[in-house]
């Protein structure tokens, strides 16, 4: 049977996935834009109508992990991303998602839960050129181990420079055949539903007349990967390809995806793809075990990450060793109480791939954890700080991120996450290239880190009783927004004066109850595509706090204070800086003094006897004319001696 051509470029990965997360780059959304209206806190869940259970980090679909229902241990997946549609399809409803997917598109789901507060991704829109093309028929033979036709077979058929992709159907006889215009495209499958899948990749198939190719699954060699710590399990292995089409930014890519390596084969067929067209990768984590379904409070972490240019080798064997890894002691404060965590550590790969996995480890507050990174790659890290409603679930509060990594061996690292006080953190570079302030030819994108750590990871996702960013241009009010410091707003292209303001309340704990800055800046129209970052500042406030957020009252206090701007920015040159403190919650501010030091300024503030709070406010005056001025209303606890 002969098919046509559907307008599509395919993300897909299978797997048996077991607190596994799948955060991946994908098909439609290569940089989140600011969303215009209240987006409900993640996570978002969804239960498929065969039991089996998928949650969503944020309304994209960009974050994914999927559990087997009740007494579906094992099952496997398809996780196929297209245009702004995210499908998870089980392993024995495959048949029938080829013919009704719909039921299956995760992302869909959670839009039409939240319809209308939402900001969701255009679809990609078909290539077409006005002419008719001449087709050839692609026909592909599948066979297993033994060399047999398999019917047990997904296949991916997608356009290195025409934006159009296939997923053909396999015939009893184990052949597709589908009908494209001439051009190249790259060929992917996966062979074998059962217990021992393959992965099998053509990187280029240059189609010019009528064409057979053959997949055979002898074509590809296991993956065995172990770790020098006897009591570490296996949390997921992901072993695939990414490719970067010639007409979109992002790439797209097939994986396969397991909690362990059995059954687990990658190979390629043909040639090898340029080295910057093509990249193959293998990917796993380890941590101790639970005793139970999952790695709660592991107390260690080992993560690897390969990547072969331009191929995907025949399977990949490495027994690692200590030298492989370097240590990076992480500690895990509690800034609420019955607080705990969600940790995510991934490896960052160059070019972005089309799919990243990291292993989700349940953490309680405060805790520790030693985290081995391969050696020679850099790693992001996040911590999901919430806590449990009545059923159980876990309730973010607040995601803090650090920027792609590098550890250098022979080091002691260490790093602290969550500790107070909570504030604006700009020092980290942002997730795209906008972030955290910037302006694209008339288009002004802020998402602020409103909500940073002690150490400066920057933060974000903090529930707020109340929110408005708000810019002003020349006085007059542009636009706002009711997000946390986010919005997007179209400006003039002439030179003028803009006040960007945000404000936030919250009411869910007893610290950070409210958070107001206002920046002021100069800024027209920027020149090219590229974002230029706009000359946005903090305040860092990073005092010597107990493990409750607390100092201690009735004594002199030493407060250290810096001023940060965003990466790409210009750095900012402070010509005036004033910090005030109050301890009835933004009542009555008395100035403190300040000295300068080589890393900033010190503040020395004398509290009061007596349980309290300390609230802080801070005016920054730049060289150039800017200015910030925020305030933290109840910044630390007082505790009495």
């Amino acid at each position: 049977m002969t098919r046509s051509i559907t307008a599509v470029t395919a993300v897909l990965a299978i797997g048996a996935a077991l607190a596994l997360t799948v955060a991946g780059h994908g098909a439609a959304t290569t940089t989140p834009t600011p969303a215009t209206a209240t987006t409900p806190p993640g996570p978002y869940t969804v239960t498929l109508r065969t039991g089996d259970q998928v949650t969503l980090a944020d309304p994209h679909g960009n974050n994914v992990s999927v559990r087997p229902g009740p007494g579906r241990a094992g099952m496997r997946f398809a996780i196929v991303r297209t245009g702004d549609s995210l499908y998870v399809l089980p392993r024995d409803t495959m048949a029938q998602a080829r013919a009704d997917r719909r039921q299956f598109d995760v992302a869909s789901l959670v839009r039409a839960r939240y319809r209308g507060v939402l900001q969701v991704p255009a679809e990609i829109p078909a290539a077409t050129n006005g002419a008719e093309e001449e087709t050839h028929e692609l026909t592909i033979r599948y066979l297993d181990r033994t060399g047999s036709p398999t019917q047990d077979a997904i296949v991916a058929v997608s356009g290195w420079d025409h934006d159009v992709a296939d997923w053909p159907s396999v015939d009893a006889d184990g052949t597709s055949t589908v009908r494209l215009p001439e051009g190249r495209y790259n060929l992917g499958a996966y062979l074998g539903f059962g217990p021992d899948t393959a992965l099998l990749v053509q990187p280029v198939v240059d189609l010019t007349g009528d064409l057979t190719v053959t997949l055979d699954a002898r074509a590809a060699g296991p993956v065995a990967l172990t770790v020098p710590e006897p009591s570490a399990r296996m949390g997921f292995v992901e072993a695939g390809y990414s490719f970067y089409p010639s007409y979109q930014s992002w790439p797209a890519g097939m994986f396969l995806v397991g909690d362990d390596v059995s059954g687990v084969r990658i190979g390629q067929i043909g040639a090898a793809a340029a080295p910057q067209a093509m990249v193959g990768s293998v990917l796993a984590q380890w941590a101790k075990p639970d005793g139970g379904n999952d790695f709660t409070d592991s107390p260690y972490l080992y993560g690897v990450a390969e990547t072969f240019p331009g191929r995907l080798p025949a399977g990949y064997a490495r027994d690692y060793r200590a030298g492989d890894f370097v240590a990076v002691h992480q500690q895990f404060a509690a800034s609420a109480p019955k607080q705990s965590a969600q940790r995510t550590v991934s490896p960052s790969i160059t070019p972005a791939p089309a799919s990243v996995s990291a292993l989700v480890v349940p953490t309680t507050l405060p805790g520790t954890r030693v985290e081995y990174h391969q050696v020679g790659v850099r790693w992001t890290a996040e911590l999901l700080a919430g806590t449990r409603d009545d059923e159980g679930h876990f309730v973010a509060q607040r995601r803090l991120y650090r920027q792609p990594t590098a550890y250098r061996p022979g080091r002691v690292h260490r790093d602290q996450w969550n500790a107070g006080p909570t504030g604006p953190a700009f020092g980290q570079e942002g997730e795209t290239a906008w972030q955290w302030a910037s302006r694209t030819g008339d288009t002004i994108d802020v998402n602020l880190p409103l909500y940073g750590d002690r150490a400066g990871h920057s933060g974000s996702l903090v529930p707020t009783d109340s929110s408005r960013t708000a810019l002003y241009r020349d006085g007059a009010l542009v636009g706002e927004s009711p997000r946390s410091g986010s919005g997007s707003f179209t400006v003039p292209a002439e030179t003028a004066d803009y006040r960007l303001e945000v404000a936030d309340t919250r009411g869910d704990g007893d610290l950070t109850t409210r958070f107001d800055a206002a920046w002021t800046f100069r800024s027209r129209q920027a020149d090219g595509t590229a974002p230029v970052r706009l000359p946005l500042s903090a305040v860092r406030f990073t005092p010597a706090l107990d493990a409750n957020d607390a100092a201690p009252a009735g004594r002199a206090f030493a407060l250290p204070v810096s001023v940060e701007g965003q990466p790409g920015a210009p750095t900012p040159r402070v010509t005036g800086l004033t910090v005030e403190v109050s301890y009835d919650d933004g009542g009555t501010w008395a100035k403190v003094s300040l000295r300068a030091t080589p890393a900033g300024w010190t503040a020395t503030v004398r509290h009061p006897a007596g349980a309290g709070f300390a609230s802080l406010r801070a005016t920054a005056v730049d060289a150039g004319g800017t200015t910030v001025t925020q305030t933290i209303i109840r910044a630390y606890r007082l505790t009495a001696s």
